[in-house]
């Protein structure tokens, strides 16, 4: 069976089935919400503009995760599976049933938390390791905005403060660098 293309990222493609799978989470809440079909039409739209450019996004990071050769072991899987299952309270039994609910087998699963911790290296190598908040930085925002923060004082709000101004930078450099691999990138969406 030949798959249609949706995207070209560098020399790697998005076919249409990539985009389908991605999709089909949504698809029955989407038929749940009874819009209009006009309105449903334009909720699918967006929803596909999105997800292409999510899939675009993660083609780009593997490309450069496999550029990069950062690999995870086994062990690194194991907790991270290891912590999914205490956070959702699932025993290694119930982790599986939930995912042969959703049509994905253990290997598989495997595969993508290992994907998502490369994705993860990589974003804290290009990204995050470069983020420096200073006690000047910290003392900048509690001047600015003291009326907010309330009668607190600053070594109180010291760590709260630092965190705060940390996820702000984090969230603006990896759009910056985002933008600048797409703009490096050879990307083209076809419709």
């Amino acid at each position: 069976m030949i798959d249609r293309i949706v995207a070209v990222v560098n020399d790697d493609v998005v076919t249409l089935s990539d985009l389908n799978e991605a999709l089909s989470p949504y698809e029955t809440k989407i038929r749940q919400m009874n819009y209009s079909l006009e309105k449903e039409m334009q909720v699918r739209f967006k929803l596909r503009e999105d997800i292409i450019s999510q899939l675009v996004e993660k083609k780009l990071t593997d490309q450069l995760v496999a550029k990069k050769d950062i690999q995870i072991g086994e062990a690194e899987v194991d907790r991270a599976i290891e912590r999914v299952k205490s956070l959702n309270r699932f025993t290694d039994e119930t982790l599986r049933a939930q995912l042969a609910s959703q049509g994905v087998d253990y290997e598989t699963y495997r595969g993508e938390i290992r994907s998502q911790l490369q994705r993860n290296r990589l974003v804290s190598y290009e990204v995050k390791s470069k983020i420096v908040i200073t006690d000047e930085d910290v003392q900048a925002y509690y001047d600015e905005n003291k009326k907010e923060l309330g009668d607190k004082s600053l070594d109180e709000l010291r760590t709260f403060i630092s965190d705060q101004l940390y996820e702000d930078a984090v969230g603006k450099k990896f759009a910056q660098w985002l933008s600048d691999l797409k703009k490096e990138a050879h990307i083209k969406v076809i419709q």
